[in-house]
């Protein structure tokens, strides 16, 4: 079940650096997204990578009741930045260029304030 967080709604969150913001499922689905151009992968690539973190997310949830829940996933690549944020059954991914600490707090905050407007 989807908790209603609406990517484009984050918009006011994103601060310099944010190239991508997305919402996929459990499956790897993109379901909702706001983006600056700058991220290029061709409609296969954007599929296989966002299952992969998907898939990630997932295999990371069998050690939960041993080392508690991911808060967060950080990828860093030469370029970018890669933040996955679990948030029920879909996951929150940004793909950012430079600093990404205050980034990271301020979408958990925007989504948790949608989350109690809804």
């Amino acid at each position: 079940m989807s908790q209603n967080v609406h990517v484009s709604n984050l918009e006011d969150y994103l601060v310099h650096g944010v190239e991508f913001a997305g919402r996929i499922t459990k499956n790897g689905r993109l379901i909702d997204y706001k983006t600056r151009n700058t991220v290029t992968l061709s409609d296969e690539q954007k599929e296989m990578f966002f299952m992969s973190i998907s898939l990630y997310e997932s295999m990371q949830r069998d050690f939960d009741e041993n080392l508690g829940s991911v808060k967060y996933t950080i990828t860093e690549r030469k370029d970018f930045r890669i933040i996955s944020i679990p948030k029920g059954q879909d996951i929150i991914v940004l793909i950012m260029k430079g600093s990404f600490a205050s980034t990271i707090k301020r979408i958990k905050e925007a989504i948790n304030y949608m989350k109690t407007t809804s």
